[in-house]
């Protein structure tokens, strides 16, 4: 019974010691203790939380589970949401970050001194710079790996990288002592060293002060601007590009792609060749690119990423431009562009089955498109290159029917939409640059060459009509109108006075023809519009109102002109059921007033005036007559109306403007004629029948 009781105790004792002990690393660790102060405490209550506990067949009572001793990450400041102290953060970060920089910088002076006083030859001052530099990095892994000092280690061993490529550059491109494939050798294994620490220890510092100063070592080491140096800052790049996609960091590219950028453009403006101009920008370049689609493959996105997108978006932009700048032969310029807008183009398109979101591809296509036209602008001209943005705007519309129908994307739709508006704008305007609206009032003969921009600009508008029928009705509105004001424009430009009329009208019926045929009312419509663009022309040029007083300058021209308009306008009210007796209506009023001016130009004077009130009386009693024989009530209503002009001319204008005897003439043959008209409305026109429910019993 003793023997138990003192079992009890002492495993009661054990079981106080652990939770003591485990309070007390708990208390260590919240007091910062667990950044490398190995206090007996700690040593003490590790023994303790390691001894085994006893079993449950020794004790009397069910012993309780020890409390777990919590990790380092789990109560270290700063994780789980708790703010690391403000010491904390001046002691352990700002301090090792700013001594790494003072590391550095101490490199950088004592190669700065011992080349000023002579005390060490190039070999030596390399090796020493060298050697400070492999300590550096040795000595932050060992810190890192071996004592657990994460902000000392990182911060000395990213000086170190720094320091290592500024000494690669010094005893490389500055002295010389270091052979120029030995160097690049060397820079591509300081640059894998730098993937590699940054990669295993995910340290932002090793990215933010290795790499960026690794970019910054032929700045720093006043290396030449030669294709040495400029090999070197690609290989720190590659480095900087592995980490970015490895890491997700996608700060780091934009970092990458700012520091690169300062030092080979600033190459570019020196003395280079065109080869070695295209082989920087090609390889820097390819650098950028590599690291935007690398992160996208790394970390997919269902949407575009601003980072991703303002790379590539400043890559194309600023190679389009150093490139057209630095190349003194013109064309190995055009050829660059063309060159990098295929490049983009085949981004966009070899990366279909990937992961790369569809953003990013349509992003790289789109940047392929515009250097496309940029190169076709600086490579062609005139109405080439009009021909060249129309058939653009054609592709576009194919394009639109194909992709845009089949997954009604929105975000397609948009971009489909804009490059097809795009280049229908630019191959419209290119087109009126080579015809623009003077050569209108020119009577001189147009170029052919601004015909056939027209031609082919219209064309391209209605072919991508046809395309875009099925995906957006406004698209297809809007290109017919394009494509009909094209057609208008190049009618105008090729031919003049009634021939432009009668070819107004000619077009006018084809429309019609097919919009009736195809029930295609935007056909119908716009053969319409040419309809009232015949019109128009021949009331302003070839029968002006004033004939009607001062006779036709051409009677055959104005009888071309409204015959082509009166014709059309028939054929016009036989397909179109619904507008029928309007365009029947147009029809004949036409051919009235060609009749009154071509009557005035041939009896010219008063006797022709009185000739024409009197031809206009009769049509309009004949025309009475038509409407009350076939009781058709329109007809009559447009008899009425001319009796009524008939009227008004001859009391407003004939009796002011004629001699005595043609006012009698004229208002005796009117009065006749009104008498006649009315004896016939009176004899034909059947009364109303009476309404038998209301009328007297008499005549039910």
């Amino acid at each position: 019974m003793l023997e138990s009781t003192d079992k009890a105790r002492l495993t009661a004792l054990e079981r106080t010691t652990q939770e003591l002990a485990t309070r007390l690393a708990t208390l260590e660790a919240r007091g910062g203790m667990h950044a490398g102060v190995d206090a007996p405490q700690s040593r003490i209550a590790e023994a303790v939380i390691e001894q085994p506990a006893a079993t449950p067949a020794a004790t009397s009572e069910p012993p309780r589970p020890p409390l777990a001793a919590p990790t380092t990450a789990a109560v270290s400041p700063g994780a789980g949401g708790t703010r690391p102290a403000v010491e904390d953060l001046l002691g352990g970060r700002v301090l090792a970050w700013l001594g790494g920089l003072a590391m550095l910088v101490g490199v950088v002076l004592l190669l700065a001194i011992a080349v000023s006083h002579g005390w060490l030859g190039e070999a030596a001052r390399t090796l020493l710079a060298g050697a400070t530099s492999l300590a550096m990095i040795a000595g932050g892994v060992w810190l890192h790996e071996r004592r657990r000092r994460s902000d000392a280690a990182v911060a000395t061993a990213g000086a170190g990288i720094a320091a290592l490529f500024v000494t690669i550059a010094v005893g490389g491109p500055v002295y010389g002592v270091l052979p120029v494939a030995a160097a690049h050798a060397l820079a591509l294994g300081a640059g894998a060293l730098a993937a590699a620490i940054a990669v295993r220890w995910q340290a932002r510092a090793i990215g933010a002060l290795g790499i960026v100063g690794a970019l910054l070592a032929p700045v720093l080491a006043g290396a030449p601007g030669d294709g040495s140096t400029l090999a070197l800052l690609w290989l720190a790049g590659l480095s900087g590009v592995a980490v970015v996609i490895w890491q997700r960091w996608n700060w780091l590219s934009v970092a990458v792609f700012a520091t690169a950028l300062a030092q080979w453009s600033w190459w570019l403006q020196g003395p280079a060749s065109d080869g070695a101009s295209l082989l920087v920008l090609t390889a820097f370049g390819a650098l950028n690119v590599g690291a935007a689609i690398g992160f996208e493959l790394r970390v997919p996105s269902a949407r575009l990423r601003a980072s991703s997108a303002l790379l590539l978006a400043l890559n194309a932009t600023v190679l389009a431009v150093a490139g057209w700048q630095a190349l003194d032969d013109a064309t190995a310029a055009r050829a660059w562009l063309g060159a990098l807008a295929a490049a983009h183009v085949a981004v966009g398109l070899t990366t279909c089955s990937t992961r790369i979101s569809r953003d990013v591809r349509l992003l790289a296509l789109a940047l392929g498109i515009v250097l496309a036209d940029a190169a076709a602008a600086a490579i062609l001209d005139g109405p080439l290159l009009a021909a060249t943005w129309a058939a653009a705007t054609a592709g576009f519309a194919l394009l639109a029917r194909r992709a845009v129908v089949r997954g009604r994307n929105a975000r397609d739709e948009l971009v489909v939409g804009v490059g097809l508006g795009g280049h229908l704008l630019l191959s419209t305007s290119q087109a009126l640059l080579q015809a623009p609206p003077d050569a209108l009032a020119t009577t001189g003969p147009i170029a052919l060459g601004a015909q056939l921009a027209i031609a082919t600009t219209a064309c391209a508008a209605f072919v991508a009509a046809r395309f875009t029928a099925g995906v957006r009705p406004a698209w297809r509105l809007a290109l017919d109108a394009v494509a009909m004001s094209g057609l208008a424009y190049l009618a105008a430009l090729t031919l003049d006075g009634a021939l432009l009329a009668a070819a107004f009208a000619a077009q006018a019926a084809a429309l019609v023809t097919i919009g009736a045929r195809a029930r295609d009312d935007v056909a119908t419509y716009g053969g319409l519009s040419f309809l009232g663009l015949a019109l128009v022309h021949a009331l302003a040029f070839e029968a002006p109102p004033p004939a009607l007083v001062a006779g036709l300058q051409s009677v055959p021209a104005a009888a071309l002109a409204l015959g082509a308009v009166a014709a059309t306008a028939a054929r016009a009210a036989s397909l179109l059921p619904r507008m029928r007796t309007v365009l029947t209506g147009a029809t004949l009023v036409t051919l009235l007033y060609l009749a009154s001016a071509a009557l005035v130009t041939v009896v010219a004077g008063q006797l022709g005036q009185a000739m024409m009130s009197a031809m206009w009386a009769v049509s309009g009693l004949a025309a009475l007559a038509a409407g009350l024989l076939r009781d058709h009530r329109t007809v009559r209503l447009g008899a009425l109306c001319l009796l009524l002009a008939t009227i008004a001319k001859v009391f407003l204008y004939d009796l002011a403007a004629l001699q005595s005897l043609y006012r009698v003439a004229s208002c005796i043959a009117l009065g006749v004629l009104l008498l006649l008209a009315a004896a016939l409305w009176q004899r034909i026109r059947p009364r109303a029948l009476p309404d038998l429910r209301t009328a007297p019993p008499a005549l039910r």
